[in-house]
């Protein structure tokens, strides 16, 4: 036997799925619900899922990490780069659902950036810069009021 070939811990009949894939009907994205507490050897079962998904940049895929506890960061670097692999094929993907404490996990592991990269938000979240009219602002005061901004 090959050390290191199997893993350290089965998989039991009461252990919960990593993951669930939910596909619509017809039109729309593909989306892989995650579960519980995710090792090395979990996100290499998710890696080898979206392998044979999501060939065409009009087919999205989006990784759901809304049920996720926990996620070794000591195997998001090869995860990262399995998804950026696959995005750079022609997938389109996204990460959606993750807690404040995941997003600290991938930055803990040097994975900030790439997951900024790969995260989803809505149009309403992104923060958009506000220019003033014609490059101009002007102070107006009112008198009897107190002092307000205007913008032209």
């Amino acid at each position: 036997m090959i050390p290191g070939a199997v893993s350290g811990r089965r998989a039991f009949a009461f252990d919960r799925p990593t993951l669930q894939w939910d596909s619509l009907r017809g039109m729309g994205a593909s989306t892989v619900r995650l579960f519980g507490r995710l090792g090395a050897r979990e996100l290499r079962q998710v890696t080898e899922a979206l392998a044979g998904r999501g060939s065409s940049p009009r087919d999205l895929i989006c990784i759901d990490f809304e049920q996720v506890e926990h996620v070794d960061f000591c195997a998001l670097p090869e995860f990262v780069r399995a998804l950026v692999r696959h995005q750079n094929r022609g997938a389109s993907l996204c990460l959606v659902g993750l807690s404040r404490y995941v997003r600290n996990l991938f930055d803990a592991a040097g994975e900030g950036p790439s997951l900024r990269q790969l995260l989803w938000t809505a149009q309403r979240e992104t923060v958009v810069p506000r220019r003033p009219f014609l490059g101009l602002t002007t102070r107006v005061k009112i008198p009897g009021d107190e002092r307000r901004d205007f913008w032209r």
